[in-house]
Order: structure tokens, then sequence, then C-alpha cells
């Protein structure tokens, strides 16, 4: 029996890693008096690890997930300053919907098509 911080220096983690790991399904519980099994959890940590290996493409590490994240954070960021930048421009009246362009278009197309039926072919 091991404390939490002698199992997560055994197993080479840090505290934070440890407590993440204690959330998994399938993760070793400590008895009443917050003891842990340092075997249970070495065999624990090593299926956890295979299952990872397995599940992860190679030069992914948590590191990578966390600039990923980041990365995505700021992609959402820019196309939301661009899309509100849209919509103050639609706002001004410098910019108008596509929708509200095609149904404009074909309104003044039937009105020209009409008129230009009407004149003769020959002049």
């Amino acid at each position: 029996m091991a404390t939490q911080t002698e199992v997560a220096r055994h197993l080479s983690l840090t505290d934070r890693q440890l407590r993440r790991l204690q959330k998994l399904p399938g993760a070793p519980i400590s008895n009443k008096r917050g003891q842990l099994d340092l075997d249970a959890w070495r065999d624990f940590y090593i299926s956890y690890l295979r299952r990872s290996k397995n599940d992860v493409p190679d030069g992914d590490s948590e590191d990578d997930y966390e600039e990923k994240l980041l990365i995505a954070r700021w992609e959402l960021t820019a196309e939301q300053a661009v899309t509100q930048q849209l919509k103050n421009e639609v706002s001004k009246g410098k910019l108008i919907d596509t929708g509200f362009c095609i149904f404009a278009l074909s309104k003044l197309a039937m009105a020209l098509s009409s008129t230009l039926d009407s004149i003769p072919l020959s002049m």
C-alpha cells in the first residue's frame, strides 16, 4: 500500500496526472484510509498506455493535444472576428445578403424579359 504521491512517483507521473487517471473507468480505488495498491496501479497504467498507444497516432502526446486545442481556439476566434466584421458591414449597408441579391435580380430579370420580348427583332 502506498500514498498517492508515492504511486505517482513510482509511475513517473505528477499528482495531477494520477488524479486524472483515477477518474478513468477501471482505475484501482483506494481503501478507506486512502492507501493505493502499487501493483494494481502499475498494471492499470501499463494497460492504459497500451490502449492509448493504439488510439493515438504516432507523435501525439498530451502537449500536442493542448497545442491543437489552442490552435483551434485561435482559429475559432479569428472566424468569429470575420463574422462580426461581415455583420457590421451589413448593418452599415455596405454589404448585401446573397439571398436578397438573388431575389432582387430574379425580379429584375422577369421585368426586363417582358420589356425585351416586346421589342421587334429587326430594326
